[in-house]
């Protein structure tokens, strides 16, 4: 062998050697995409329940149930409190949209949460909520949840006879 046939060879090693660094590289970005998408996911979960969770404070848990029928249900203070609360969920769906939008989110759990999120309209509080506090939330989110809402026949949060 000459020396330009060992040239060439090496060449080729090295060609193979940054074939294989590259594959190794992309699915390293792969793995940890994946693992920063779930712990996206969990960390949205866990601050979703920790919402949700607020509805069985027995301090709250009645102007929650009056509020979904209306904010002429509730005292001042206990509107205050009532789109505190909403204010907070709808934050939360906000965070969760964009996140979605830069590819953290299954489109499917993405869309599970917000039948949810529609559902909140479901109640007369809901869209009062929407009407008198959409304006503090991105244009982005304000138009995404108007198409939705105006596409979407919620559904009451809970029965009415409950």
């Amino acid at each position: 062998m000459t020396l330009q046939d060992w040239g060439a060879l090496g060449e080729l090693v090295g060609g193979v050697a940054i074939i294989v660094s590259l594959i190794y590289v992309g699915l390293q970005i792969r793995q940890g995409t994946q693992a920063s998408r779930a712990a996206t996911l969990q960390s949205f979960s866990a601050q979703y329940a920790d919402l949700i969770m607020q509805i069985t404070r027995e301090d709250f848990r009645d102007i929650f149930w009056r509020g979904v029928g209306g904010l002429e249900n509730l005292q001042k203070s206990e509107i205050a409190a009532f789109m505190a609360f909403l204010a907070s969920i709808m934050r939360t769906f906000e965070s969760f949209y964009f996140q979605k939008e830069e590819g953290l989110f299954d489109d499917r759990l993405f869309d599970a949460w917000m039948v949810q999120c529609i559902d909140l309209f479901g109640g007369k509080g809901g869209r009062e909520y929407w009407e008198l506090r959409k304006h503090q939330f991105s244009t982005e989110f304000v138009e995404y949840m108007d198409q939705q809402i105006a596409n979407a026949t919620p559904s009451p949060m809970y029965p009415d006879n409950a």
